[in-house]
């Protein structure tokens, strides 16, 4: 009621489908909002350090050029391939802004947190819980389930034809370490959020992958399916159903059911390093020959995300500290990355050095 009683009070006619209107981040960047001191500093934390801020202006870059040219694209900075996600408030139509709102360039504050129009004026008030502020519109972002499903869209999706001019980079989804490179405007409550953020978002990535190739099998992409559905049966969330040979659409859903499952679970220091350990003693799995080279690869470029997140957790959380193990983690990340041919031998190798150095640690 609450809720009903705040947006009533505005003296503007409210229907159950009335579509809310976006407000533009010049309505959050005030002093007294989010454009102020220390708690009030999201607005400039987003402008000055994070990249969302200049999403757009990567489209005026000669790389962008290039894949407008090759693909005859006039003009990379209006077309909606491109600004879908480097700009997504640019393909709204006017009459979607409140009066004198001006549309933002970039990802900026509604393109992640949905139209704020409903729940602007009353959403920073001590007295309206989070349930009431998701319930007037605001977009769900705290549970990592909606988290990921959001940034899961340009982190993953993408025409495939960008990639294949050779001009932008393939994506990769991993919701953790994205989170923090972002880097955050906000705080997260509880410890061991990040491992439960990896598991969560390796999940929906296999969702995403799994649902894109049930609708078009594309034999490029097959490879990373398999490499996050073999990481995931690595995990107490492991089913029957994850199985690598089962049909897509049944990958997409237990996928899915993993994500969310994840996304609820409780992560300790010993839960961490039990499943760093799984990982860092797979390296017999690399020597498998009847594995495709290109499926090794994918398996290798997971594993080291995977083992990144989980080791810097221990190292955050946990007060873990092993200058060997840091070594051969770096080791590994230059065998998954820019490397002419992957070699799935000298891969296993350095995972073994990974196990010896968590060996010597005794119990992180």
């Amino acid at each position: 009621m609450l809720v009903c009683t705040l947006i009533a009070a505005r003296g503007e006619e409210q229907t159950a489908f009335t579509v809310p209107k976006f407000t533009a981040s010049q309505t959050c960047q005030s002093a007294s909002c989010h454009g102020g001191g220390v708690g009030k500093d999201q607005s400039v934390t987003w402008e000055k350090k994070d990249v969302h801020s200049r999403s757009f202006a990567t489209l005026s870059t000669n790389r962008s050029v290039r894949i407008a040219e090759a693909l005859k694209i006039d003009d990379q900075t209006k077309s909606a391939r491109c600004t879908v996600c480097h700009s997504p408030l640019s393909a709204v139509t006017p009459d979607k802004f409140v009066k004198g709102a001006v549309p933002d360039k970039a990802v900026s504050c509604e393109s992640c947190h949905g139209a704020a129009e409903p729940w602007l004026r009353f959403h920073t008030r001590t007295d309206v819980t989070h349930e009431q502020r998701v319930s007037a519109g605001l977009r769900e972002l705290e549970e990592l389930y909606g988290r990921a499903n959001t940034c899961v869209a340009c982190h993953l999706n993408i025409d495939a034809a960008l990639v294949s001019v050779g001009h932008h980079p393939e994506m990769f989804f991993e919701l953790d370490g994205q989170m923090n490179a972002e880097p955050p405007h906000y705080k997260d409550k509880g410890t061991w959020i990040g491992p439960r953020a990896w598991l969560t978002g390796q999940a929906v990535a296999l969702r995403e992958i799994s649902w894109k190739l049930s609708k078009n099998r594309d034999d490029d992409l097959v490879p990373r399916w398999k490499a996050l559905t073999w990481l995931l049966r690595k995990t107490e969330f492991s089913t029957p159903a994850l199985a690598d040979t089962a049909e897509f659409s049944a990958i997409q859903f237990a996928a899915d059911r993993v994500a969310r499952n994840a996304s609820k679970s409780t992560w300790s220091k010993e839960k961490t390093a039990k499943q760093l350990r799984d990982y860092v003693t797979l390296s017999a799995a690399f020597r498998e020959i009847d594995i495709a080279p290109v499926e090794q690869q994918r398996r290798g470029e997971v594993i080291l995300l995977a083992i990144d997140r989980l080791w810097v957790a221990l190292k955050k959380e946990g007060a873990a500290k092993s200058d060997n193990f840091d070594a051969s983690l770096k080791v590994l990340g230059e065998l998954s990355r820019g490397q002419a041919q992957f070699d799935s031998i000298k891969f296993a190798a350095a995972l073994e050095q990974l196990e010896v150095a968590l060996e010597l640690m005794g119990k992180p």
